[in-house]
């Protein structure tokens, strides 16, 4: 479809939603949707968008989340309701399918519109303008949406995300959902992941728990397989890049590769001097790892890798809220690497060292030893999520007095003689605190 016929089409779309369509248009617009799937879709997202896309461009500028069910609303109330019933008429068949059912589990209080936490319904296209909010699919699928977005169930297993950041926890029933936006189509092996379209001409999927297959939109041959703690950029000119860092805390839907860490974070970005070209992230698994910074994070519990399970314990007091990274444990083998933290304000910056190895030089002429230390629950996966073994991480400091960038090493100071026999320890870990 060129411009000009997108035009007329809108045009056409504009005079009947607004009760000004002539006899001869009506029967036009009849014809068009008859003959045209394009059409249909075109006019079933104009209708049900006609004031939510709008302002999906001038968001700051809207008085409230407006949430649209399956059947489109117009912006004057009879002209819908004739639109409607015109509608129907036409295409009883297109309208019968009553869409997925679902019900809402909470609802952000910026998200300003008719649902609420315990409502049930049944939906095909929705719109939010702002907010953010929380279901249940019928399928046992949770989802998180984060306006301003626009969605398209094309059926129970199966999501389009046209613009905006959706985070699925699949859970093993819903194994196979599939989401897709305009450059991507992600496929779950049972797991939680997210989906970030809210960009023009690209997007965001990162894994937080499980396995999914990566394909570029309308390819057959898969682009990736990623598992938890991996992600990747999709561009629409299929240029495909990885993501190095994933902002926010374990919460649901609370993430971000595209946005700065709150103002109050102390940790803002992490890097690493590995590449991340295409050729070299199929060679080196860890290119598509992404670094996880926890604003305030660090506790029993926590998550102490992106790419793995193992949780810390017997946290010090002191350090309890601090700012966390979560690294890779793919990385304990990586005697070359060398990470970059941004600081935002002067601090203490803490690395965890497993006990187990030789404190890298590194550690030992920049950073001082506290006499603490710190436990990793050791939960490999087959263990089924049990601790296997407790390790003690000795806690070194270092105040840095500046903000900027700060260079750490690798696990290891030099490679072993014997890389084949060589058993690495576990990965190191990052947290910082403010000065008092």
């Amino acid at each position: 479809m060129n411009d000009d016929t997108r035009t007329e089409w809108h045009a056409l779309f504009n005079a009947v939603l607004n009760g000004i369509a002539t006899d001869v248009e009506q029967r036009q617009l009849a014809t068009l949707l008859k003959s045209s799937a394009e059409a249909r879709q075109l006019w079933f997202l104009y209708g049900d968008n006609e004031c939510g896309l709008a302002e999906l461009n001038a968001a700051s500028r809207a008085p409230a989340t407006v949430v649209r069910p399956a059947f489109w609303t117009a912006r004057r109330a009879l002209a819908a309701a004739a639109a409607l019933v015109f509608f129907l008429g036409l295409s009883a068949l297109w309208w019968s399918r009553r869409g997925v059912e679902m019900e809402v589990l909470r609802v952000s209080e910026s998200a300003v519109g008719r649902w609420k936490a315990g409502d049930t319904m049944r939906a095909r296209h929705l719109t939010w303008v702002r907010g953010t909010v929380e279901m249940r699919l019928a399928s046992g699928v949770r989802l998180k949406v984060e306006a301003p977005a626009v969605l398209e169930f094309v059926g129970p297993m199966e999501l389009r995300v046209v613009a905006g950041k959706v985070t699925a926890d699949v859970g093993e029933a819903g194994k196979g959902f599939v989401i897709e936006t305009p450059e991507t189509r992600v496929v779950d092996l049972g797991t939680v992941f997210g989906v970030d379209a809210s960009s023009t001409a690209r997007t965001d999927v990162v894994v937080f728990k499980g396995q999914v297959e990566l394909f570029q939109k309308g390819a057959k041959e898969r682009l990736a397989l990623l598992n938890q703690g991996e992600g990747m950029r999709v561009e629409k000119n299929r240029r495909a890049s990885r993501i190095v860092s994933v902002t926010g805390s374990d919460e649901s839907g609370s993430w971000s590769a595209q946005e700065r860490p709150p103002e109050n974070a102390i940790i803002t970005a992490v890097g690493d001097s590995m590449s991340a070209n295409d050729e070299e992230a199929k060679l080196w698994p860890s290119l598509r790892n992404f670094y996880r910074i926890v604003p305030g994070g660090l506790g029993d519990g926590a998550l102490a890798f992106a790419d793995a399970e193992d949780e810390w314990s017997n946290v010090p007091d002191a350090l309890i809220g601090a700012d966390q990274v979560r690294t890779f444990v793919v990385d304990s083998q990586n005697w070359w690497m060398k990470l970059t933290v941004e600081l935002s304000r002067p601090c203490e910056l803490f690395v965890f060292v497993d006990q187990r190895n030789p404190v890298p030089h590194w550690v030992r002429n920049e950073f001082t030893d506290t006499g603490k230390t710190v436990t990793l629950d050791f939960k490999p996966s087959q263990a089924g999520g049990r601790v296997a073994k407790q390790l003690p991480y000795a806690i070194w400091r270092r105040v840095v007095e500046k903000p900027g960038a700060v260079t750490l090493g690798a696990p290891y100071d030099n490679p072993p003689a014997d890389k084949r026999s060589f058993n690495p320890n576990r990965m190191f870990g990052v947290a910082a605190k403010a000065l008092r």
